[in-house]
């Protein structure tokens, strides 16, 4: 009751009515989130307080109606070696905490930048094991969320929102803006790389020289699937006569055998992994937290609705992302996609960038993609070589499909301010 009561009554065009930007709204009521880790071997605490507020909206045809938003959706400081850290805000503020308090063992999503003052490569932790690997550059200890006071707010605002990595706009803007949302401001660093605004009848250029401000971030990933034996004989009749380990299988004939949720299912079960999450919508952005191997750990209250971090995902990263994007691909025939799985890449991290895919492979008059081979690599070897921009299923051995996920770093009730 009391959210609407405190609701700011204003006009907002849906996510996708492109109606034009909502007007700044005041928060209401507040939750501290606090995330201890270690970084290097030294403590790291990140401090951030939410603030909730209401939106009421008005679709054309509908009725009006209220929903919960919140802020920052994504906090970041920088560490003394001069990394980045980053944090997803829970989604507490459409939540009856008293009634559905968040889970002791809360676990939310992470971000790790090579350089804090450029966030246009970023490493997702999207399974509690990945902080357990060689190659993580974080340990997780916990995460606490607790009632907050307007006066907490605003000491907050005035002193630790100021070491905040993550460019922002001022509050007098739409506070929905975001650095890594396509259009307008994103306030990106400078790059001698994608500064080019060729111009020809293959390939056009968008009216921005820099085409990364057309394109939002995402963080892309792997899963492995695992086939149910009645369905492995499809796999081995395609598997290479030497039986590689990694080798590329048909898409249309890889969706058909996944289609079989049930199946999958229980197989994936079976295993003792968990792979929900590749079977419907990926929930990372939604700031519901990850799902642990507990079974707890996140927000969601649906048993049977797909959780982040159900599954272990795999790394990759593609030729036409920012950073290894540049004017080479305007005429370059291959296009690499690279996948890691050594020393513990492939238990459960993500890639985050901007593909740049449309600037150099995509007619702007007609649309159409310009033809390329697609080469599909692994730790450095070569796996196999498509003409699909998205890549043929990866088959491991006769046991396992990989499939491409990914989720934007961006949400529609999260706000970064």
């Amino acid at each position: 009751m009391r959210r609407i009561l405190l609701a700011a009554t204003f006009l907002l065009c849906g996510a996708t009515a492109g109606c034009g930007e909502s007007a700044p709204y005041p928060y209401g009521w507040f939750y501290r989130f606090v995330v201890e880790l270690i970084d290097e071997g030294q403590p790291l605490t990140i401090d951030v307080v939410i603030g909730c507020g209401t939106q009421v909206r008005h679709i054309p045809g509908e009725g009006r109606s209220a929903r919960a938003v919140w802020g920052p959706y994504i906090y970041g400081v920088r560490t003394k070696s001069g990394h980045g850290v980053l944090v997803q805000s829970p989604n507490v503020c459409d939540r009856e905490m008293v009634k559905q308090p968040a889970p002791a063992d809360f676990l939310p999503l992470v971000l790790w930048a090579p350089d804090a003052d450029n966030l246009e490569f970023l490493v997702a932790y999207l399974n509690e094991r990945a902080y357990e690997q060689p190659v993580s550059k974080l340990k997780f200890v916990r995460a606490t969320i607790t009632d907050a006071r307007q006066s907490d707010y605003n000491e907050w605002r005035a002193t630790k929102w100021k070491d905040n990595i993550v460019p922002t706009s001022a509050r007098t803007v739409d506070q929905m803006r975001s650095y890594f949302r396509s259009g307008g401001d994103n306030y990106l660093p400078e790059s001698a790389d994608v500064t080019s605004c060729r111009r020809d009848d293959a390939v056009r250029a968008p009216a921005s020289c820099d085409p990364r401000s057309e394109v939002r971030m995402e963080c892309y990933s792997y899963v492995r699937m695992p086939i149910p034996e009645k369905y492995r004989d499809r796999l081995r009749a395609a598997w290479p006569p030497d039986h590689p380990r990694y080798w590329l299988f048909s898409w249309p004939e890889g969706n058909e055998i996944l289609s079989h949720t049930h199946d999958t299912m229980t197989e994936a079960q079976r295993r003792g992994l968990w792979t929900t999450e590749a079977l419907g919508l990926p929930t990372f952005y939604t700031g519901l937290g990850i799902k642990r191997r507990s079974g707890t750990g996140n927000l969601e209250m649906r048993p049977s609705w797909p959780s982040s971090g159900e599954a272990l995902r795999i790394p990759f990263r593609i030729e036409t992302g920012y950073p290894w994007a540049g004017d080479r691909l305007f005429t370059q025939s291959t296009i690499d996609i690279h996948a890691d799985t050594s020393d513990g890449w492939d238990q459960g991290f993500g890639y985050c960038y901007r593909d740049l895919s449309f600037h150099y492979l995509q007619n702007k008059l007609t649309r159409k993609v310009a033809p390329r081979d697609y080469r599909i690599i692994i730790d450095d070897q070569l796996v196999g070589t498509t003409t699909s921009p998205t890549g043929e299923f990866i088959a491991e051995r006769d046991e396992y499909l990989w499939k491409r996920l990914s989720f934007p770093l961006q949400y529609e009730l999260g706000a970064m301010q």
